[in-house]
């Protein structure tokens, strides 16, 4: 897998964990916020209904005897509000609903009164989720669509120098004269990067090149005095010798028969990769087929074999 596929496999799991944190977030803030909403209009009716009480201590506002009881209480003393939300039966909605209950106690007309108001909590409906939810899927859809795009046109342009790196690397070979290509860059990594690899492979082909000229004299050096070890002691056995003494010189024989063909193997080795460090060329065999069809067509028809 490619360097930029991965970042943006990463970059997209990332942002699917933070749009998800940031979804659950943002419907947490909303709730709250319309049950801050039903608080906050609680509030505002407990206080008409104790202004009306003020301006009229026997009436009860109409509207608000639905969800408001009004209680008088035996003492003056200051008690702060409750505040009270949970979920409930609501007649009205014949549904489960969360239902907040605000509680006040205020000093009307030098009597403590407690004002219970209760509200149902207006959760957002399914079309406000499912809305938000196509929110962020198509933010993160958009989102992904461009880290994929820049990440193609980035990583073109910043890994161009690691590209021409690595095709460098793969055109070397290590029998060539000429020190490796590498292409300059602007990037300190890249061109540390470079230049490491231009002294290794200088290093490579020194060695290379010490090692196969060794193999080449050495197999050249071995040749002569093998030759001249091996022609003397064929005369030496052509000679009157006791049976011992031929036993030993045609020991020595068998051993020099290996040297021989240790020297040979080194030689043929030396060969080979000099001709491996030429350029391959393709030979073309296709003017010998109709020779060679011709010259077995009789035995072919023999055969009873076709072509």
């Amino acid at each position: 897998m490619k360097l930029n596929y991965r970042y943006t496999i990463a970059y997209a799991v990332i942002t699917f964990f933070v749009l998800s944190l940031g979804f659950a977030i943002v419907y947490a803030a909303l709730s709250r916020s319309v049950t801050q909403a039903t608080i906050g209009r609680l509030e505002h009716l407990n206080e008409v209904v104790a202004s009306q009480l003020r301006s009229a201590p026997d009436s009860l506002p109409r509207f608000a005897r639905a969800n408001v009881q009004l209680t008088p209480l035996a003492d003056t003393l200051c008690r702060p509000r409750t505040v009270l939300v949970r979920p409930e039966w609501d007649a009205a909605l014949q549904t489960q609903a969360v239902v907040v209950r605000l509680t006040t106690y205020p000093l009307i007309n030098q009597r403590r009164y407690a004002i219970a108001s209760r509200a149902s909590v207006i959760e957002p409906s399914d079309v406000y989720l499912t809305g938000l939810v196509l929110v962020f899927a198509w933010t993160f859809v958009f989102l992904l669509a461009l880290v994929v795009i820049l990440s193609e046109l980035l990583s073109w342009r910043i890994l161009r120098p690691f590209n021409a790196t690595l095709r460098g690397i793969q055109q070397f070979q290590l029998a060539q004269k000429t020190a490796i290509d590498l292409p300059r860059s602007r990037t300190a990594e890249f061109e540390e990067l470079n230049n490491f690899l231009v002294r290794m492979t200088a290093r490579a082909q020194r060695d290379y090149q010490g090692l196969q000229e060794f193999s080449e004299n050495a197999s050249h050096e071995l040749q002569t005095p093998i030759a001249s070890i091996k022609a003397k002691l064929e005369l030496l056995m052509d000679s009157d010798l006791a049976e011992k003494q031929l036993r030993l010189l045609a020991a020595m024989h068998d051993e020099l028969e290996r040297l021989t063909k240790i020297n040979q193997a080194l030689t043929l080795l030396a060969k080979l990769e000099h001709y491996e460090s030429r350029p391959a060329d393709l030979a073309d065999f296709s003017h010998l087929v109709p020779a060679t069809e011709a010259a077995f067509a009789d035995l072919a028809e023999m055969k009873g074999l076709t072509t």
